[in-house]
């Protein structure tokens, strides 16, 4: 009886390491969110003098909350990373849905995101 229940529970353990055992395939994350809506028109403002001479303008843009948009104001970036290049953030909409694609800096070297 104990060999038999030894066997089993071998068993057992076997075929409950093989289920977790699942081949799968890389694939990217999505960069962008589903949410309500577009944003609003964007806002109007004044680029005020660079503080630095390596300071690089991001223009305002409206971010998404994960409850509404807000307003980020535009602003000089004191030491981008060395190549990057700012990418500013994506509204689109695709079947119905709109998403939104923050934005972030991006080696200066790689194409652009494909928009959706």
């Amino acid at each position: 009886m104990t060999k038999l229940l030894q066997r089993s529970s071998l068993a057992l353990l076997a075929a409950s390491a093989l289920v977790g055992c699942v081949a799968t395939t890389h694939t990217s994350s999505p960069r962008g969110v589903i949410v309500a809506g577009p944003p609003p028109a964007g806002l109007s403002e004044e680029r005020p003098p660079s503080p630095l001479p390596d300071a690089l303008w991001i223009k305002g843009y409206w971010h998404w909350t994960g409850i509404q948009y807000a307003w980020i104001p535009g602003h000089w970036e004191a030491h981008p990373p060395r190549g990057a290049e700012w990418q500013t953030p994506r509204y689109t909409s695709a079947n119905g849905a709109y998403f939104y694609e923050p934005g972030r800096w991006r080696d200066g070297h790689s194409p652009p995101a494909a928009p959706r």
